[in-house]
């Protein structure tokens, strides 16, 4: 397996050389932490593992396991993986030139030669994004005598056991901007490193080599092209990250300063201790709009919420459709109730099949007539209904974006279609490939991808796509999440909803149960959450703000999850639920 090197090796070399003289990745797993005042606290994710070099009369079996030990486990320059090689073979080595995720077993299978068998369950691209991967893994060491010890002679690229990923890999997330106005993450993995200057470094290089491949196209950035650190490290002193870019920023607007000072600023506070950014130019503090005056120290925490990848709603409350008319829910710890919306979607002279709440909880959009009409409705006295769309079938539930859109996919014309609504009710439809068998879809909170639930011969498949805005809207390169990796293989998908900005909330059902799982974006990590239960449940509902779930049966009832477990929810006789956005 051949990987381009490009953002990957930066990366790795920045790593290598920031981390030199920090040693071995070291977090306490047991016992209390202390942190000492001005200090920044240690990485949180990280264990102290002492990788062993080869002994002495170590057979090829012992050789080959310690090898794969070694590089599941970061090292700078992974200088104990070396040791396995041939002198040769460690000269040309290069293990940042591709990163594989693999499950497998060793096996001698001759004098010198031993074979790694399982599978490749996942790949970190160049731009250090994960690719969940499902392929099958034979690969043949062939070892030779050195010195009279045996070494390797054929190493692959960098190779990690599934078990350390997931342990010693930390996910961040770059921030982009979305549709001039919001930021968008774009996930990728480092080692999991102790010392947090050296991944607000790294974070800084990878982010000023831009976006991923995939989203690229859907994302602009707010740094000039060749932007680049002027000094090759950032320093964080008393919580307060400083960032010392080149003058190729000094000619930014004063809009486009608050949006470079919002990328950074949520970038570098997952980094542990960072309250505050601090951008210099030439060793002079920066200029943004709202920063400190006298400092420019930007607060990480003081950044527009208009600009989170999670838009701010306007109220929790859900909203459900019982008999034909949309309610609105009053949470109650005892019994919640519901009670007829405003305006003329809470009575029932169309009856309403499925609803979507704007962001600013103000509008209406609900599917009537046996999935057949969309249309639209403020939530105000005496407000009239709008027709968007008439003459379709098979219309699923509508979903408003963070940008008052409505988005919304059915059938006219013998095929599968999607369609967009302006603020001001202006229609596109968006052509694309992608629209194969969907029966479900959700917009992310940050509004450049679309989760999709596509039907296929063998129950349903999960996926993503990019949207692009322009004049006429697109939605393009599907990418399927490969959920065969999970414990509980989900097969038959139900529906699909964002728990936060990159984690995908599932329904499965099956024989008359139903399972939730959560998945991670790019399928790197997906888990069960709480047990099968027996809903039969067709319909999910979820608050990227408050990560708060319901589910719909299909005999009406409803289940919300209180973060324990399962609760009964509204009374039977609930078709459709939805919450703001």
């Amino acid at each position: 397996m051949r990987w381009a090197r490009g953002r990957l090796a930066i990366i790795l070399t920045l790593l290598a050389s920031v981390l030199w003289t920090a040693g071995c990745v070291n977090v306490p797993t047991s016992g209390p932490i202390e942190v000492v005042e001005g200090q920044q606290p240690p990485c949180q994710n990280c264990v102290n593992v002492e990788v062993a070099p080869p002994a002495p009369g170590d057979t090829p079996r012992q050789i080959v396991e310690g090898y794969l030990r070694a590089t599941s486990n970061y090292q700078p320059n992974y200088s104990v993986a070396r040791q396995f090689l041939t002198r040769m073979a460690a000269e040309k080595w290069s293990p940042e030139g591709s990163v594989s995720i693999y499950r497998g077993t060793v096996k001698p299978t001759g004098e010198k030669t031993v074979k790694l068998e399982g599978t490749v369950v996942g790949s970190l691209e160049k731009d250090r994004s994960y690719v969940a991967r499902n392929q099958i893994l034979r690969y043949g060491f062939v070892l030779a005598k050195e010195n009279g010890q045996w070494r390797i002679e054929n190493p692959p690229g960098l190779w990690v056991a599934e078990v350390s990923f997931k342990f010693f890999y930390q996910p961040y997330d770059l921030y982009f901007v979305g549709n001039g106005r919001s930021m968008v993450p774009d996930p990728i993995y480092l080692p999991a490193l102790s010392n947090p200057a050296n991944v607000a470094s790294a974070l800084m290089k990878a982010l000023l080599n831009g976006p991923s491949l995939w989203l690229k196209p859907a994302v602009t950035t707010s740094i000039p092209p060749n932007t680049s650190l002027s000094v090759d490290s950032v320093t964080i002193t008393d919580g307060i990250a400083e960032v010392q870019l080149g003058d190729s920023i000094l000619n930014l607007s004063d809009a486009q300063r608050s949006l470079l000072a919002a990328q950074i600023a949520f970038t570098l506070k997952q980094v542990g201790g960072v309250k505050g950014v601090v951008i210099k130019v030439n060793q002079q503090p920066y200029r943004v709009p709202g920063a400190d005056p006298s400092s420019q120290v930007i607060l990480v925490d003081a950044i527009s919420r208009d600009l989170a990848p999670i838009p701010s709603v306007a109220g929790e409350q859900a909203y459900a459709v019982k008999k034909g008319a949309v309610e609105q829910v009053t949470p109650s710890t005892d019994s919640p109730t519901s009670n007829p919306v405003p305006g003329p979607l809470g009575r029932t002279t169309d009856p309403v099949d499925a609803v979507a709440v704007s962001v600013t909880n103000t509008d209406l959009a609900v599917t009537t007539n046996g999935r057949t009409t969309l249309r639209r409705a403020p939530m105000t006295p005496g407000g009239s209904t709008t027709s968007l769309l008439n003459g379709a079938t098979e219309l699923l539930r509508p979903q408003f974006s963070r940008y008052g859109e409505i988005w919304e996919v059915g059938k006219q014309g013998g095929r599968q279609r999607l369609w967009m609504f302006t603020p001001e009710n202006t229609k596109h439809e968006i052509t694309s490939p992608v629209l194969q068998n969907v029966t479900a879809f959700k917009i992310s909170p940050d509004g450049t991808r679309m989760a999709l639930v596509r039907r296929t011969a063998n129950g349903s498949e999960l996926g993503l796509v990019r949207i692009i805005r322009s004049n006429q809207p697109t939605v393009e390169a599907w990418r399927v999440l490969d959920t065969s990796q999970s414990g509980t293989p989900i097969r038959n998908i139900a529906d699909v909803a964002w728990l936060d900005a990159t984690n995908l909330l599932v329904l499965s059902r099956s024989e008359g149960s139903s399972t939730l799982f959560r998945v991670a974006h790019d399928a790197s990590h997906i888990s069960q959450k709480g047990e099968a239960q027996t809903w039969d449940a067709d319909e999910l509902a979820v608050s990227p703000q408050t990560q708060s779930a319901i589910v719909v049966g299909s005999k009406g009832g409803t289940w919300k999850d209180d973060g324990n477990q399962w609760q009964p929810f509204l009374d039977h006789a609930v078709s459709s639920i939805a919450y703001p956005g």
